[in-house]
């Protein structure tokens, strides 16, 4: 799994990294990689001892190695530190169930769906057959009786009287709500807006026109035919801004913003993952107008032919299906951002789904410029030549150009403490460690030459090929 790989990678530079190591670990649990998961969380319980996540993570492995009786200890040793973590209660719960102790299994479910409004299990409910809700009800809270059932409904002996339902995603949403979910006037909504996002004009007023407009003038859209909501794919190299522009897009639009992880969406328990994707897009649906937002589609959506586990195939398939539920529903806006998009099934580029594509080049040499002047600011730069700078940065994405003038410090900071002496940012220095620096766009292009025609011949790349088929590029 390319995301996999990605944070392997990441992990060779920064071995400790406790968010990377938990990252990797859950992953390569939802992967069923057990011993790299469990490897990945003792690694941090060795920097910190008392870390939750990590003792449940090991927790969760045992359990999935059929190691019951260990699962259990490290949940208990969790809630001696943490008597409310309601993610130790729902292990138990499984735990429990798993022994047959369907009183002690269904405390923990109650306690966790007390603590936390927000859970869902949904495999966990239907085996003991009852919902987050239901567990709710039971706390000291007064609540109000459920409806009795209608005389056309006959329940058979031994049943309950809670609603079942043939397939389980169409039982009703529970109160769920991601990390990233913001509503208009949000104190917490990110405040970056397309100001902050350095050059790219043009790429913004696309923007605008395919995902702000829409929402503020959905009339003067109908009258010209065209839709609001859909699908809209942004894609290009790595640390050119797509993840800023998506979050700028927070900052612009008038309406509900809905930002998922893919933590969110991975589970290790089977048919799980779909569940949380379909509850994803039922969000959505109820606060619409909505702007839903995917980060590394490449991870959720990726192409079925190149794919083994059956887990991973059922997952393009739900997420295609919810993209076609998003035609019934054209106040739904989805975003999807990759850095690789030959890597996309090809059932998603079709009409209804993500057709629209926004391409996110290398900046510009005037966005370049506007990056240089923002990476200056209140740094102990000498005599700042912008303009050899931007000649020096071609092809450059922004989070090459950081790295230069991150660069550039660390041997400046060097030389200051091993001379005693404030020593200012030089532009020589600056120009030395930009031209000793190979962009990372490069492999990119490089990965697209590859795969273009082979992948999109329907023109999906036509404007990656523009770009790089322009005489005055230099971005290559």
């Amino acid at each position: 799994m390319s995301s996999l790989q990605a944070i392997r990678d990441a992990l060779e530079q920064s071995p400790d990294n406790v968010s990377l190591l938990l990252l990797f670990g859950r992953a390569s649990m939802e992967l069923l990689h057990l011993e790299d998961a469990r490897d990945a969380f003792e690694r941090v319980l060795a920097l910190d001892p008392d870390h939750t996540d990590a003792q449940l993570g090991v927790a969760r492995v045992l359990f999935m190695e059929g190691d019951a009786s260990g699962a259990a200890v490290r949940a208990e040793r969790v809630l001696l530190q943490e008597p409310d973590n309601a993610s130790a209660h729902l292990l138990l719960s499984r735990v429990y169930l798993s022994e047959n102790d369907r009183s002690k299994a269904i405390e923990h479910f109650d306690r966790a769906a007390q603590i936390d409004g927000t859970m869902s299990d949904p495999a966990l409910e239907r085996e003991l057959g009852r919902t987050a809700r239901d567990a709710r009800r039971t706390s000291p809270a007064p609540s109000t009786p459920e409806p009795p059932a209608s005389s056309g409904d006959s329940l058979e002996d031994g049943e309950s009287s809670q609603e079942f339902y043939d397939d389980p995603f169409d039982e009703p949403p529970y109160d769920w709500r991601p990390e990233t979910f913001f509503t208009p006037g949000d104190p917490n909504r990110f405040e970056t807006t397309f100001a902050d996002v350095g050059g790219m004009d043009e790429l913004k007023e696309e923007i605008r026109l395919k995902i702000i407009y829409p929402l503020q003038y959905p009339d003067l859209y109908k009258a010209y035919g065209r839709r609001a909501g859909g699908g809209i794919l942004i894609y290009g190299p790595p640390g050119c801004g797509k993840t800023l522009v998506l979050r700028a897009v927070a900052g612009e639009v008038p309406c509900n913003y809905l930002s998922v992880g893919l933590h969110e969406i991975f589970d290790p328990y089977f048919g799980s993952t779909e569940r949380n994707l379909h509850q994803i897009f039922e969000t959505a649906r109820a606060n619409a107008p909505c702007v839903l937002v995917f980060d590394d589609l490449d991870s959720l959506a990726q192409d079925r032919r190149n794919v083994r586990e059956s887990q991973l195939r059922n997952l393009v398939n739900q997420f295609l299906h919810e993209m076609d539920g998003l035609r019934e529903n054209q106040r739904v806006l989805v975003i999807g951002a990759t850095n690789q998009p030959w890597s996309l099934d090809p059932a998603f580029r079709r009409p209804g789904r993500f057709d629209q594509a926004i391409f996110v080049q290398p900046p510009d040499a005037a966005a370049r410029a506007q990056i240089i002047t923002l990476l200056a600011k209140d740094k102990p730069i000498s005599n700042l030549n912008v303009d050899a700078l931007v000649e020096a940065t071609a092809g450059f994405s922004g989070a090459d150009m950081g790295w230069v003038f991150d660069r550039a410090a660390e041997l400046a900071l060097s030389a200051a403490i091993h001379t005693g002496q404030p020593v200012p940012i030089t532009m020589e220095l600056l120009l030395n460690v930009a031209l000793s620096h190979t962009p990372s766009t490069q492999s990119w292009f490089e990965g697209v030459r590859d795969h273009a025609q082979q992948v999109s011949p329907d023109g999906f790349f036509n404007e990656v090929r523009k770009f790089l088929n322009a005489p005055s590029s230099k971005e290559r």
